[in-house]
């Protein structure tokens, strides 16, 4: 099988799908619960579109700004509370 690039479109199984998002089978399959969109077809193939991964990646990205702000704020209510 040919890696599945970012230049990749359309649909993939879930196998193409979780190799496109860089992750196993085992770590897709609970995404399509938590929202990631897809397609079921009659025969119950799941079908998932490249650009909804990447939809699905973009909503869960993380500014490290905001990571750090986070940080900041449990350790000053840590420390408030010690």
């Amino acid at each position: 099988m040919q890696p599945v690039t970012a230049d990749s479109r359309g649909w993939g199984k879930i196998k193409k799908a979780a190799a496109y998002a860089g992750v196993s089978e085992r770590t897709l399959r609970p995404w399509l619960k938590c929202g990631l969109r897809h397609s079921r077809l009659p025969s119950g193939t799941v079908l998932v579109s490249f650009a909804a991964i990447d939809d699905f990646l973009a909503h869960l990205e993380v500014i490290q700004n905001q990571v750090d702000d986070i940080v900041d704020e449990v350790v000053e209510e840590i420390q408030r509370n010690t």
